[in-house]
């Protein structure tokens, strides 16, 4: 059984350039008042986020279309699939009448407690357990690059003035890089039991600490997310969404 709960919110930004997938359900909402929450029994399940790269066009469209291609393609539960479900959607993109836009994206595709973590961009999936919040994705940002470099450090890297610098993700104007090699990252990992993944966009993470982000929701997610939307609204300025996931 899947159990999952999902919120998104447009911050005090003009407009929402955020979208979830939620398992075939593509959810872009200015603000959803109050979390959803659902359980899903079946075998495997996707759940993505994406963020419209701001500061650019059709940000919103750019991620909706990328939700609404990852409901039509069935994906082989694969590293290499989901590498390859990615690059068509890509390539799919390039096809779309917009221009000089692209999006982010994160997400975890579950089969029983196995799964596979992906992301292009900074948006992030972390996992919670009872004694510790855990970044699994990796950035593509200039700021990380300088972290995996060793010049600053991953605390220091909350705090940087160029922390919104996304160097890769989906949409033309990254197709140079997807055409010379960049690849999203993508890796296997297993949920064990009261152990729960936390997905979202840079909203969040730009905003809170992971610690807070733990101190929060420790010790049950779904009951203490209120708890973090109030947080988040308190001190929102960017969209920000995300996505809570287990399996028992």
């Amino acid at each position: 059984m899947y159990r999952i709960l999902y919120y998104t919110d447009r911050g005090l930004r003009n407009y929402q350039q955020d979208c979830l997938y939620i398992d075939g359900k593509v959810v872009q909402s200015e603000s959803m008042g109050s979390p959803e929450y659902t359980e899903k029994d079946k075998d495997d399940i996707l759940v993505a986020i994406c963020d419209g790269m701001g500061g650019l066009s059709s940000g919103d469209i750019a991620s909706r279309s990328v939700c609404e291609s990852l409901g039509k393609l069935k994906i082989p539960f694969s590293v290499e699939g989901v590498y390859k479900a990615l690059y068509r959607i890509q390539l799919d993109f390039m096809k779309l009448n917009i221009f000089n836009s692209g999006t982010t994206v994160a997400g975890v595709y579950m089969n029983g407690s196995k799964s596979i973590i992906f992301n292009a961009g900074d948006s992030r999936v972390y996992k919670i357990t009872d004694r510790e919040i855990i970044y699994l994705s990796h950035d593509h940002s200039y700021v990380q690059q300088l972290v995996d470099k060793g010049i600053i450090s991953y605390r220091e890297a909350f705090y940087s003035p160029y922390r919104h610098y996304v160097e890769f993700g989906i949409g033309d104007i990254f197709m140079e890089d997807w055409e010379r090699g960049v690849k999203p990252y993508i890796k296997n990992d297993y949920l064990e039991k009261d152990q729960f993944y936390f997905i979202c966009t840079d909203g969040v993470n730009d905003t809170l600490k992971d610690e807070e982000i733990f101190q929060i929701l420790h010790p049950d997610p779904f009951k203490n997310a209120e708890d973090l939307i109030k947080e988040l609204d308190r001190r929102k300025e960017d969209n920000y969404s995300f996505i809570i996931l287990s399996y028992s």
